[in-house]
């Protein structure tokens, strides 16, 4: 039986895209959630790639978009901290026009 396409894009989640192993529950981590987009860091235990995604829902449903990364684990926290926000970006406009 061909699988249709929504069954592989969640095949996507559920296994590495590298090996095709699948992937262990304690190897996926959320980094955040926050305005109905979640960030997720998935790495694999057999071949030790990472992949990130963000899952978005929105008026027309559930969107993902993932990547594969060389981000490690140990990497996650300096990410989380250094997220640029809105107002940053607002922030350093007008820094900018003022020079």
């Amino acid at each position: 039986m061909k699988k249709s396409n929504s069954m592989a894009s969640l095949q996507i989640i559920t296994n590495c895209p590298m090996c095709d192993f699948k992937y262990d529950k304690k190897n996926v981590k959320m980094i955040d959630k926050k305005d109905g987009m979640i960030t997720v860091y998935l790495s694999c235990q057999k071949c030790r790639s990472s992949m990130m995604m963000v899952i978005m829902t929105g008026i027309l449903g559930i969107t993902s978009v993932s990547m594969m990364t060389d981000i490690t684990e140990s990497d996650l926290k300096n990410i989380k901290s250094s997220y640029i926000e809105y107002d940053d970006v607002l922030e350093m406009h007008q820094f900018l026009e003022r020079r």
